[in-house]
């Protein structure tokens, strides 16, 4: 009877052992789970910084390159007009790279507005120029390019 009487104390002791197990299991677990998740939304949440950062086709200069005056070719008719050279960032480089200036026809009711350097805390960066319809003002100059 001995025997049967250590069965009986060592089945109980074992379940509870194994339950010991389990529970520790499920804790160190849901931990993992729990780490898991923090770091995927940190992976993400940076993964979101870099993209849009990536996206900015802004970048700061602490002074404007120098300007170079290139030819102007053969004006195609009388009604186009120069555009001037612009400033285009190369993010390889950190620098601006100039951009000749063209002919272009004028659209109707449109004014052209020509690029500029503006200045913020984080340095100089280049406004684009771009086609403006006659009446609108955003505060640039205006070269009064119209047709």
């Amino acid at each position: 009877m001995k025997n049967s009487e250590i069965l009986r104390i060592d089945v109980p002791e074992s379940n509870h052992i194994e339950t010991i197990t389990a529970s520790t299991r499920n804790i160190v677990f849901g931990k993992v789970v729990r780490n898991f998740k923090k770091l995927t939304i940190l992976t993400i949440l940076a993964g979101t910084g870099l993209f849009f950062n990536s996206c900015s086709t802004t970048g700061y200069v602490t002074s404007e390159p120098a300007y170079y005056e290139h030819p102007r070719p053969q004006r195609p008719s009388e009604v186009h007009v120069w555009i001037d050279g612009d400033w285009e960032y190369n993010r390889s480089s950190h620098a601006y790279v100039q951009r000749n200036g063209y002919w272009e026809q004028p659209r109707p009711n449109h004014n052209y507005v020509s690029g500029q350097w503006q200045s913020s805390p984080r340095g100089k960066y280049w406004t684009k120029g771009h086609w403006q319809k006659n009446g609108q003002n955003n505060g640039r100059r205006n070269n009064q390019r119209s047709h």
